[in-house]
């Protein structure tokens, strides 16, 4: 790609990689690499800018971080943009996903797989009785486009994960049942059920969709 500094390839590949690791459920990581080459070329006076009044080793360093740090920016900017889209809703609606949240949700999302309640009543039920301004169990945003979301990640994850978060929020069972159920100790089941937490996170976009 003409007018992009040699140095844009070396730092292109690893934003390109970490982004995709986070949004790889919503975007293809050489979608992601083709974006910050773009952006690279749409910034090129400001780069070659950084690298010319980086005059010794140390400050070539840290002119390269400033770039990336740019960088992963503009490439989580595009992938935010493009999950939103493959979510189907409005890019503001996004929410932080913390473990408490998805532990709030889950078992709704949970119910409407295996019921086929839709999500649409499952909001109302969640909403039903709330005071006048009260927040929802969700974080932020739209509390429907939080159901979508965690429900297509749920979809995609592999079966046993989804057996674990099943008998964890939906089922209820202690992790002493938990323990008994796989023949492990308490410590073994509460860390699968982590494991199988944080690909689901790792499915959404990660802890915060805004970093």
């Amino acid at each position: 790609m003409t007018g992009v500094d040699p140095v844009i390839f070396d730092i292109a590949p690893g934003v390109a990689r970490a982004i995709h690791s986070r949004y790889k459920a919503y975007v293809e990581r050489d979608d992601v690499m083709q974006e910050c080459l773009s952006w690279a070329l749409t910034r090129h006076s400001w780069i070659a800018e950084q690298l010319l009044e980086a005059d010794d080793p140390d400050k070539r360093k840290h002119a390269e971080s400033r770039i990336a740090w740019q960088m992963r920016r503009a490439a989580e900017r595009y992938s935010r943009r493009e999950k939103a889209t493959k979510s189907g809703y409005q890019i503001t609606d996004e929410a932080y996903y913390q473990g408490y949240t998805l532990g709030q949700l889950l078992p709704y999302v949970i119910a409407s797989v295996v019921d086929g309640t839709v999500l649409e009543q499952i909001q109302d039920m969640i909403q039903d009785g709330q005071p006048r301004g009260s927040s929802s169990p969700s974080e932020g945003g739209n509390l429907l486009a939080n159901l979508i979301d965690i429900k297509i990640g749920y979809t995609k994850l592999e079966p046993e994960d989804k057996i674990l978060l099943r008998i964890r929020y939906l089922d209820s069972f202690t992790l002493q049942q938990i323990a008994n159920h796989y023949q492990c100790s308490v410590s073994t089941a509460d860390r699968r059920i982590d494991g199988a937490m944080r690909r689901l996170q790792d499915l959404l976009g990660g802890v915060s969709p805004f970093q």
